[in-house]
């Protein structure tokens, strides 16, 4: 709920208007669904931390329009002040890449081959969002505060990739041995025929 006390302290939003700016802003990181999102903001408005009005739009349905309160203020204020709690990582492709033994390299080539897409298909946004959003939007006190996070995410996307490029170098050679492996075995069944 606090990500969308933070985005509403920028400036009054929808419900549909929050989660464009969460998939374009703090996404990489944070992310809430639409389904997580009205039901929040409903949350906030009934507990008085949110205000909400309704814009009519001429052929269109109408907008509820979210704005915090001081109430909704002071409680991010608070949240803010409390220190992180510890992440607990899961990442399945790890995961399964520790136990990788059990299966052909091949198949783990192809997890860390999209896992490596995925991730430089992230740094592009990131880079994006720095160089269109961010920069267009300096003149907001929180922009310093969102190109920290942004660069984050594309340090944290550059070691993702290094990873994956080191990664499949190994996985290459097992994958070679293992090919290697297995036509010398089929050789020796044929010439024992």
């Amino acid at each position: 709920m606090e990500v969308l006390l933070g985005l509403l302290m920028i400036e009054p939003m929808s419900g549909y208007d929050l989660g464009l700016t969460i998939r374009g802003s703090v996404g990489h990181f944070w992310n809430e669904s639409y389904g997580q999102i009205y039901p929040n903001l409903k949350k906030l408005a009934t507990d008085g931390f949110v205000s909400c009005k309704t814009e009519r739009q001429k052929g269109k349905p109408d907008r509820r329009i979210y704005s915090i309160t001081a109430e909704g203020r002071e409680r991010l204020t608070a949240w803010l002040a409390v220190p992180p709690q510890p992440e607990i990582p899961r990442n399945e492709t790890l995961l399964k890449l520790f136990f990788g033994e059990q299966i052909p390299a091949q198949i783990l080539i192809g997890y860390v081959e999209r896992m490596a897409e995925e991730r430089r298909a992230l740094l592009e946004i990131l880079e994006r969002a720095e160089r269109d959003e961010i920069n267009k939007n300096q003149h907001y006190p929180g922009a310093p505060y969102w190109r920290m996070a942004a660069h984050y995410g594309q340090m944290e996307m550059r070691a993702h990739l290094r990873w994956a490029e080191e990664t499949l170098a190994e996985l290459n050679k097992i994958d070679r041995k293992q090919r290697s492996h297995s036509e010398t075995r089929r050789e020796k069944r044929h010439a024992g025929k």
